[in-house]
């Protein structure tokens, strides 16, 4: 099926701009996707072929892809009222939510909050909200606090190609090249002859705060719809350890394994689709 994503733009009520993929398939299953932690929405384009039963909309997260960046510091919680603006903003009054790594973070605590939006619930190489024992605190604080320091001083020189880009995000991430210039060419933006990050540059500021894990898991006992946990085989091994952990505490859950690294959605596109169009009950 030939799909293709148009470009919008929604004004927040405080008058930011997120930009929205979107296959204007109206009338069909509504389904959100939000992307991991500096990718975008271009991460599921790879999947918007497969996904032609639903209406899809992907997501560019603020300060990430096309969105307005941010006036105020990354905090977890504050991703749950960004998400909450933009469906204010969109007038979307139930849907599914399908978010990877950093959006499956956000997509879970978001569906615990507002349970009466979420239809579905589809979380890619993520499985709740981060969290980190009480004793950690203060050494959390210390190193976001120092992490601030030397964001403030980061002085990006840019990349001399699109292809140098690449190969950085290659470096530092569990992705194929393939997959990266997907992402990276919606993150780049030319100035002077040279590739820079679009991406604000304090999304790389460590969070201040976590969650206990009795708060991450109050959350999740909150949620009341379906829930689909997809992890790639060669994913973030700590993803099985947390399964054992959390996996009872949603009210209904099934976990897929699929063949794959933690960008599996982009390279294993088809058999992606597949479980999410069988736990959508597509087919």
């Amino acid at each position: 099926m030939t799909i293709i994503m148009q470009e919008k733009m929604l004004t927040l009520a405080d008058g930011r701009r997120v930009a929205l993929l979107d296959n204007e398939q109206q009338g069909k299953l509504l389904l959100i996707a939000l992307h991991g932690w500096l990718d975008n929405s271009a991460s599921f384009l790879p999947l918007a072929p497969h996904l032609g039963d639903f209406h899809l909309i992907c997501v560019d997260l603020p300060g990430h892809g096309h969105s307005d960046h941010k006036t105020t510091p990354y905090v977890f919680v504050d991703w749950l009222d960004d998400l909450y603006q933009i469906v204010q903003a969109a007038g979307w009054s139930r849907f599914t939510l399908l978010g990877h790594s950093l959006g499956a973070l956000i997509t879970s605590a978001y569906a615990g909050v507002f349970p009466e939006q979420v239809e579905r619930l589809i979380m890619l190489e993520g499985l709740g909200p981060l969290s980190q024992p009480d004793e950690e605190v203060p050494a959390q604080l210390r190193r976001a606090i120092l992490n601030r320091s030397r964001t403030r001083e980061r002085n990006a020189n840019g990349f001399a190609s699109v292809d140098e880009a690449v190969a950085a995000r290659c470096k530092v991430a569990d992705i194929t090249p393939q997959a990266a210039r997907l992402i990276c060419e919606r993150q780049l933006v030319e100035r002077a002859g040279r590739w820079h990050w679009r991406s604000d540059p304090r999304l790389r500021e460590l969070s201040p705060l976590r969650m206990g894990e009795g708060q991450a898991q109050a959350l999740i006992r909150a949620i009341r719809c379906p829930a689909l946990f997809i992890r790639g085989e060669q994913g973030f091994a700590s993803l099985l350890a947390q399964w054992q952990l959390r996996h009872g505490a949603f009210e209904q859950i099934e976990m897929v394994v699929l063949a794959g690294n933690h960008h599996f959605h982009m390279e294993n596109s088809a058999d992606t689709a597949v479980c999410i169009e069988k736990f959508c009950q597509i087919r």
